[in-house]
Order: C-alpha cells, then structure tokens, then sequence
C-alpha cells in the first residue's frame, strides 16, 4: 500500500452492548422532576446542621476572667536612719502601706473584704467566701530596674553562668505602686466536677465590691477618723471656781484649736454642702470665740483677783506651786545629767580601750544614743520653760488673791463665763460635723483607685456561634444538593442502560 495514498483503518471494539454515555441534559430533567421534594430535603439538612452548633454550646461552657489595675493613693512616711531628720510625708510609689510597712496585700482575700464585698452585692446564685477567695489572683508589677535585673539573672541561668544563682540571690525586687487584681468565672463545688458560673455583668460587678471592700479596709486601717476630744463639756461651772473653769476653757479651746490646724490642706479647704464653710472658716470663728469670750474673761479675772472662795483658791494654787516646782528641780538634774554625757562627746568620736594591750585608740563612731541624748536634751529645756512660766503664773495668781482687793462682781463674771462655755461648745460641735462629713467624703476615704473591671468575658449566644452556624448551615445545603444530583444521576445512568438493552435485543 503506497503512503501517498488515502487509507482509513477502522478497529472495532466489543463493548459487550453496554454504553456508559449519561445525557446531562436527562440528569437535569430528573432533577426539575425531584425540585420540591429535594427543596424540602434541603431545608431539613441545612435545620439539621445548624442546630449542631447550637446543641454544643448547650454542653460547653468557656470559663471567662477579668481583672481590674488597682493604683495605690496616699501619703507616707518616708524612712529614714537619722533620728534627728523630722519624718516627711511622700506619695507613695511603691507597695508600702500609709504607715511606711510593707503592704499586705493578702488582706483582699480576708474573710473581712470578700464577705462585706458579698453583702453589698446580689448575685443570682450563692456562692461561699471560700468559692470566691480560691478564684482571687494578685499580680505585682515590677519596677523597670528590677525586671531588667530579673531577666539578667534569667539569661545567666540558661547560660548555665554559674554565678546566676548568687545573682538571683543578690537582686532585691521592687514593685510600682500599682498590681492587677484578677477574678476567674466557675467556681468549684465541694466533692463535684461541676461549678457555679455567673453572668458576665455580676463577675464584674462582684470584682468590683471587692475592691471598693480592700479600699474600706485601707481607709479604716490607717485612716484617722478620731473626731477631736470633748474638754468642753465636763467643765463644771458650779463647783469649780471661776478661774479654774477659764484654765480649763482655755487649754480645751488650744487642743480643739492644734487638732484642726493639723489637719491636710484639702481638708482645711473642704467646703461643706450644708452651709458652704470650710475648716479654716470654723477656726477663724473659734479664734474669734476665744480672743472675745474666753481671753477678756480670764484677762478681767486674772487682774481683778475674782474667786467664790479666795481661801480654797490659795491653797490649790499653792499645791500646785509645790508640783510644778517639784517638776523643775526634776528636770533640771535630767538637764545637767545629760550635759555631763554629752560634754564627753566630742567631734563624734569616743575613746576605746584594748584588752589586749595598755593602748588605747580613738575610733570615730557616730551612735544613735547619742542623737537621741541630743533630742531629750532639747526636750528637756522645753519642758524646763514650760513649767518656768507656769511657776511664774502660779505665782502672780497667789500674790492677787493674797492682797483680797477685789470688789467686781462674782455674779456677773459667773454669767459671762457660761455665755463663753456655750460659745466654745456651739463651734465645738460645729467642729465635729464638719469633720463627719469630710470623713465620708471619697477623697478622704480613697486610699486606693482601681479601673472597671475588664477582660475576656463569656460571648453571647449568636456572636460565640454566628460563623459556627454559617459554615455548617452552608455543609449542609451543599450535602442536600449532592444527594440531589447524585440521585438524578443514578435514574439517568439507570435509564441509558435500560435503553442500551433494548437496542441490543431488537439486534
């Protein structure tokens, strides 16, 4: 057979009568057939799938946390080794309590705070003060210095440095004045597996109950909530003479005077909102009250002698003489005593003798007994002068009533001496609910701030779901569709091979 000339091979196959051809165009009849049974079915496997999700979430419970940052707020003490410094009040940068002591921050979880916490607040299930404190998390936060230092002795560590473990010894950690208190959801059952949770919005305010309880107890700690002293009222006007009665009025109306003034800035300025006064508006009124009623007074009856009873006022004031000088004579051998030690005290270097050996050297030492005989002595020509003047006056007031020229009116001294005693007392009293108020106020009572609580709470039902239900609502749509087709196909197969049969039986 040449090449250049046409030739068809033709090579035909057996194929036994079967055709395995599908006319998609049969599959697609079949499936208009079967569209509202299938619609049906779809409807039911999309149902189906998206209540799976929902039925997992009925069993599993995601335990949720949140935590608020505390921020210590108060003054203290700074330390410091000279007893001579006066101590200086600091804000507070570190973990110390208002009286310079190291903190106790294991007060949040006492019994004190958690059950006043559980008391302020109504919860929709019970839960006991050990559930509540074995979910209780304190975090310190460490200065810059020292965390730098931590992971310095860390990297040594895994260095294998074999002086890390001195290093870790040596560093000495400090915290900011700040830490991060933290409150976990599911709380445990005695002898069960299963536990309590709360609403989101009850963990947090739960949280925040317990800390506005530690600030309570921080503010009831340290705080001083002594009003001042009532000297006023015990004053008896009848069986105490004139004079007497004026002494005491005046050292009552000095304290009352020495207690506010003592008082911080804020709280001197602090205007009430009953009648807009403030602290230092009250002294003013109780200088007033003293340089008129109290001062004239005892001026008028310190000059002019006035007693009830002259004779039973001499030998008071004569008792007392004998006192306050006994006083002196006391004070004045601490005085001589003190400076005999402090005379051998020189350039702050004593003398020390060797057992060893006859020499002696001299070594310079700076000792804190000696700081304090320095401070005693001070104190002690304090009180010297004190009890000088008080002689002196003692004195002058004997020497009055010993010359008995006195013609003023006893009565009317009387009369002004009660009017003076009501005065003092209506501003004492003033005094004291001013005080009240500025003691419940937040600013007095804030020893700690802490932020709203925050974190990862549990997420509602269609967020925690939402894409769960999507994905396997589009699972099931696309499983409905695949039956549908594959049944489609399957009828069409069955009826190309049914008519394949038939041709081949007509053959």
């Amino acid at each position: 057979m040449s090449i250049e000339k046409d030739s068809q091979i033709n090579v035909v196959v057996n194929r036994n009568g079967k055709d395995d051809t599908v006319d998609l165009m049969g599959v697609y009849k079949n499936m208009k057939c079967s569209l509202r049974l299938y619609g049906w079915v779809i409807l039911l496997c999309v149902i189906v799938c998206v209540s799976v999700p929902v039925l997992l979430y009925q069993f599993k419970t995601v335990d949720s946390q949140v935590a608020s940052v505390v921020t210590l707020d108060y003054d203290v003490v700074c330390k410091s080794d000279d007893p001579l410094l006066t101590p200086t009040p600091m804000p507070v940068d570190d973990l110390s309590a208002p009286d310079g002591t190291d903190l106790d921050l294991s007060q949040i979880s006492s019994a004190y705070v958690l059950q006043k916490a559980l008391n302020s607040v109504v919860l929709s299930k019970d839960i006991t003060l050990s559930q509540l404190r074995d979910n209780i998390k304190v975090e310190r936060i460490l200065t810059e210095d020292s965390r730098r230092q931590q992971e310095v002795a860390s990297k040594m560590l895994e260095d294998k440095n074999g002086g890390a473990y001195e290093q870790l010894q040596s560093v000495e950690l400090t915290y900011i004045n700040q830490f991060i208190v933290s409150l976990d959801n599911g709380f445990a059952i005695p002898n069960s597996d299963k536990k309590i949770y709360l609403p989101d919005d009850e963990l947090r305010v739960l949280l925040d109950r317990v800390l506005a309880s530690y600030n309570d107890y921080l503010a009831t700690t340290y705080a001083d909530f002594k009003l001042p002293g009532d000297e006023i009222s015990p004053i008896d006007i009848e069986n105490l003479d004139i004079m007497e009665s004026l002494d005491l009025l005046r050292s009552a109306m000095g304290t009352l005077y020495e207690y506010c003034d003592g008082q911080p800035d804020e709280v001197k300025e602090y205007r009430s909102y009953r009648d807009g006064r403030s602290l230092n508006d009250l002294m003013d009124t109780l200088q007033t009250a003293q340089d008129v009623n109290v001062e004239y007074l005892y001026s008028h009856v310190y000059a002019n002698s006035i007693a009830k009873d002259r004779e039973e006022m001499l030998g008071k004031y004569r008792y007392l003489l004998r006192e306050e000088q006994t006083k002196l004579d006391v004070v004045n051998e601490n005085i001589a005593y003190t400076a005999e030690i402090l005379a051998t005290y020189k350039y702050d270097s004593i003398s020390v003798e060797n057992q060893d050996s006859d020499s002696s050297k001299t070594t310079k030492i700076t000792t804190e007994y000696y700081n304090k005989l320095i401070l005693q002595q001070a104190k002690n020509y304090e009180e010297a002068a004190a009890l000088a003047i008080s002689i002196d006056d003692l004195n002058v007031k004997i020497a009055n009533l010993q010359e008995g020229t006195s013609k003023s009116d006893i009565e009317q001294a009387k009369r002004e001496l009660t009017s003076a005693v009501s005065v003092c007392k209506s501003v004492y009293d003033s005094i004291c609910l001013q005080m009240e108020e500025i003691m419940s106020a937040p600013f007095y009572t804030s020893y700690a701030e802490h932020t709203a609580a925050q974190g990862e709470m549990t997420p509602n039902f269609l967020s925690a779901n939402l894409k769960k239900m999507i994905l396997f609502g589009i699972i099931g749509a696309f499983l409905a569709c695949g039956m549908w087709f594959v049944t489609a196909f399957a009828a069409e197969m069955k009826r190309s091979r049914k008519a394949a049969e038939g041709k081949g039986g007509k053959q």
